[in-house]
């Protein structure tokens, strides 16, 4: 059995990294654009992706914990890394190790920072997320000297243009950096904006040379807006990520005969099934069963029965020439992330970043 197959498209992400950076007639300079690569870059190879970006101008980069980190400062030695999780006493020393800027997020990491290094951080500044970061009211004048290379906070609703919160969580940000700015905290960056946010940025803030963009899905392709059906106008995503699986064998089947675990599917009339070589130990949802496609010279084909570890059965049309061998498109240019999402009830960010260490990726 050949083990299904990711093609990455560098072109493909090197041009959606230009497109984000577009912004009402201003190109925001790639210095004040970063790319979130966290998660292996959303699944795609983080070696891969950063030196990609590195080429395109990209200079910092998010990723999630330490030795992520790590990993990604073998491919970019120069890069400003920084590390989503903040700094903990079991991670200082790969932070210093690798030269890397902690998101600071409680006062409990900010102490720990200040009181063994001078080197730079970040403060995650919480304005609605309830989730990471120093409340946005904070005594910032109780902080202990710190070197502030970035100040940044997170959109709860950023897919959901047109919701209040947004607005609500832009103000309490600006009142935290005006806080900073009045305790002697400056020449930082700000940072706001992820690729939902970017999209819809309409305060022209990436004109102000200390604004920080940071760029994730959409980078790899993903429309970032739930609540819109396509992106915002000249932002069209090229599609970076084709997943593909193999055809293991083609049977004919009659009425009455049953598909997969527990039956679920059943013939209706005389056909062909064929068996594909891609399941949900390479990250193929299993939602799917019954509810997904592949796609094939014009054709989707419909899955049948529940989706297996290591295999799916789809169901053939008369006029499809589909044989043992062939390759099938699980996801791609004909059948987007966002459909594939919407029919196993989740987000493209599961699927990315669910895909296995099995699937071969290849540039």
């Amino acid at each position: 059995m050949t083990s299904p197959r990711l093609t990455v498209d560098l072109a493909a992400l090197a041009q959606n990294y230009r497109s984000l950076r577009q912004r009402q007639g201003h190109t925001v300079p790639a210095d004040q654009t970063a790319a979130v690569v966290k998660a292996n870059a959303y699944g795609l190879g983080v070696a891969t992706v950063s030196e990609c970006l590195w080429q395109e101008g990209c200079r910092r980069f998010f990723v999630a914990t330490a030795d992520e980190g790590l990993e990604l400062r073998q491919a970019l030695p120069e890069a400003a890394i920084y590390i989503l999780a903040g700094a903990t006493p079991e991670t200082m020393d790969a932070l210093h190790q690798g030269s890397l800027i902690p998101v600071l997020n409680t006062p409990q990491q900010c102490l720990l920072w200040s009181s063994n290094t001078q080197s730079a951080a970040a403060l995650h500044i919480d304005t609605g997320m309830n989730r990471l970061g120093l409340p946005w009211d904070t005594d910032f004048t109780q902080l202990p000297a710190l070197t502030l290379d970035l100040v940044m906070t997170h959109f709860a609703r950023a897919d959901e243009a047109s919701h209040p919160m947004r607005e609500h969580q832009q103000q309490q940000f600006a009142h935290s950096v005006a806080g900073l700015t009045q305790c002697g905290w400056s020449n930082f960056w700000i940072s706001a904006n992820n690729s939902a946010g970017a999209l819809t940025d309409k305060t022209l803030q990436a004109t102000d040379p200390a604004w920080l963009d940071r760029l994730g899905v959409a980078l790899y392709g993903v429309n970032p807006h739930e609540e819109l059906d396509s992106v915002p106008a000249g932002h069209p995503m090229a599609t970076v990520a084709t997943l593909e699986a193999q055809v293991l064998q083609i049977r004919a089947v009659q009425p009455g005969a049953f598909v997969g675990y527990a039956s679920t599917y059943e013939v209706q009339q005389p056909g062909r099934l064929a068996t594909i070589g891609a399941g949900y130990a390479d990250g193929v949802p299993r939602l799917l069963s019954n509810q997904g496609h592949v796609y094939f010279r014009g054709e989707r084909l419909p899955m049948v029965g529940r989706i297996s570890m290591d295999s799916l059965v789809v169901a053939l049309p008369e006029s499809c020439d589909l044989v043992e061998g062939d390759w099938v498109e699980i996801f791609g240019p004909n059948l987007s992330l966002g459909e594939v999402a919407a029919q196993a009830q989740t987000i493209s960010y599961e699927i990315l970043t669910g895909l296995s260490a099995r699937v071969q990726r290849r540039i």
